[in-house]
């Protein structure tokens, strides 16, 4: 691949044809564990092919192969005919591939026009860089592609959906001709999601190789030209032309899972007269400037209770959660669970009767260097006796988290790091809910959490397959019926229709609807946009 023009402007022409990738026979091991096991797969010019599959089934471990990411133990990597050696990124760019990985590659305090052109920047003579060559450049771009971000804003300040918008703008400004994408959408509200895939089939279209690694089987449905099924780390199922027939979600999860489908979790009945276990009135942060990210929010959930908060990401969701957890020093406002304010108290009080999912789960959720079983008792040990007697009920916690929530592999000796990111989600889910709302204690356990009064989910089943969120909705509907009241904050509006009894929708830092289940996806929209009253 020959570097971009100095304006860097882009245009079919200048793109050229789309990059075929094959990947024959490739296989790839982290020490003792195969995470892809002799694959091939052929992605074409042209076409939107999707990658689905389990937690751990080998799908992005096969992207980073075929973008230089990873080389392979065994096998060969083509790009056009011809073997990606070095198998490298550098390598794989000058090649015409490039990859949006899942979790952002920018620099936060740079702005966008500087991550976009960040290592390939247009110089001046002496090499300073050439801001105005660098401006012409980008807006072409985002012309040609149908994107646009503002290129002067603080990356860090950028809405969820600009910033994946730039992570495309920066492989496209490198000339890739295949771009691969990890989970794009996994943070994206609907909306943004079918724009997303409305500019990668436009991209398609152009003669471009796009693929992606999905969850969500109606995204595969409703835009996808191809389909590979990884199981196991195998290619279990290929299509080479997505059927639109009314059981082909069945089938693809069938596929994914190597039989039948887990049966969908059912929100369980709300019972009448119950009391509001979580209340918070007047909840306000103030950012920078006097920004208010949260404008006196005021909600109650019943015990018992599933409510349901949507919006497009960063509209004051993360503040929320941080503000209900205790993490937020500028927050100010009423809270209370179980009839008790708490608004005072500090994030280990509150842990006696609030369990928190933070929607991070790398920054807030989880060790990855250290073990699995110190993961899943983090906060827990001073509620333990000391001692032999400690140890022994550490052990049995371990044990009981890791069988209830199926923690794959169930190893507590494995770094929580070396884990796929849906069992990674699976040990913060657990710690959280089993805190709030303990099955029954196993043997040897000589003490378990007393009740909680509520639990606050964030993103619960983000970047999970379909047998691991049906694992943990069953352990949302458990609380329920224990009489928890629960928040649960997601950006997938099919999850938030099964689970909750009703949904609240936010805007600019404010509660605007409240809705039920079975509103349209339209009437979600509008109140997500400002385009009609609560």
């Amino acid at each position: 691949m020959t570097a971009p023009p100095a304006a860097g402007a882009l245009a079919p022409a200048v793109a050229g044809p789309g990059a075929a990738i094959e990947l024959d026979d490739v296989s790839r091991r982290y020490g003792a564990q195969i995470a892809v096991r002799d694959a091939s797969l052929r992605l074409a010019p042209g076409a939107l092919h999707a990658i689905v599959g389990e937690n751990g089934a080998g799908k992005s471990t096969l992207l980073k192969l075929a973008a230089g990411v990873l080389a392979p133990d065994a096998g060969v990597v083509r790009v056009d005919g011809v073997p990606l050696r070095p198998a490298t990124p550098a390598e794989a760019a000058r090649r015409g591939v490039g990859m949006v990985h899942q979790h952002f590659m920018l620099v936060g305090s740079f702005r966008a026009l500087e991550n976009l052109v960040l290592g390939c920047e247009p110089a001046r003579r002496g090499g300073r860089l050439d801001l105005a060559a660098a401006r012409a450049g980008a807006g072409a771009l985002m012309q040609a592609a149908g994107l646009s971000i503002p290129l002067d804003a603080v990356t860090s300040a950028l809405t969820v959906g600009e910033r994946q918008k730039l992570e495309i703008l920066r492989v496209l400004y490198r000339g890739a001709r295949a771009i691969l994408l990890d989970e794009p959408t996994a943070v994206l509200s609907p909306l943004e999601a079918d724009e997303l895939y409305a500019t990668l089939r436009r991209l398609a279209r152009e003669g471009r190789t796009v693929a992606v690694v999905t969850h969500r089987l109606d995204e595969v449905i409703r835009f996808a030209d191809r389909v590979t099924v990884m199981r196991r780390g195998q290619v279990a199922l290929s299509w080479p032309a997505v059927r639109r027939s009314a059981d082909v979600e069945r089938e693809l999860t069938c596929a994914i899972m190597g039989g039948e489908p887990p049966p969908q979790v059912e929100r369980p009945p709300l019972a009448e007269g119950a009391p509001a276990a979580l209340e918070v009135a007047g909840l306000t942060v103030t950012g920078a400037g006097g920004r208010r990210l949260l404008d006196g929010v005021s909600l109650a959930v019943r015990a018992g209770e599933i409510a349901g908060v949507a919006g497009v990401e960063g509209n004051g969701q993360r503040e929320l959660v941080r503000a209900l957890a205790g993490m937020e020093p500028r927050a100010a406002g009423r809270v209370a669970v179980g009839g008790v304010e708490i608004s005072s108290w500090g994030i280990r009080a509150r842990r006696a009767c609030l369990g928190v999912v933070h929607e991070d789960r790398h920054a807030e959720g989880l060790l990855l260097d250290a073990q699995v079983r110190d993961n899943l008792v983090l906060g827990d040990l001073g509620e333990l006796p000391r001692g032999a007697r400690g140890r022994a009920a550490e052990a049995a916690l371990v044990a009981r988290r890791v069988a209830r929530f199926r923690v794959e592999p169930p190893d507590p000796a494995r770094l929580a790091g070396e884990l796929s990111g849906g069992n990674q989600q699976k040990i913060v889910v657990a710690r959280a809910l089993d805190r709030v709302a303990p099955a029954a204690p196993g043997p040897g356990e000589a003490t378990r959490a007393p009740r909680r009064a509520a639990a606050v989910l964030a993103q619960p089943t983000r970047g999970v397959d379909v047998g691991a969120a049906a694992v943990i909705h069953a352990a949302i509907a458990e609380a329920s019926r224990a009489g928890l009241a629960i928040l649960v904050i997601s950006a997938d509006l099919g999850e938030l229709r099964r689970l909750c009894h009703r949904l609240l929708v936010m805007r600019q830092g404010k509660i605007v609807a409240s809705l039920p289940p079975g509103c349209s996806d339209e009437q979600i929209g509008r109140a997500m946009l400002g385009l009609e009253a609560a």
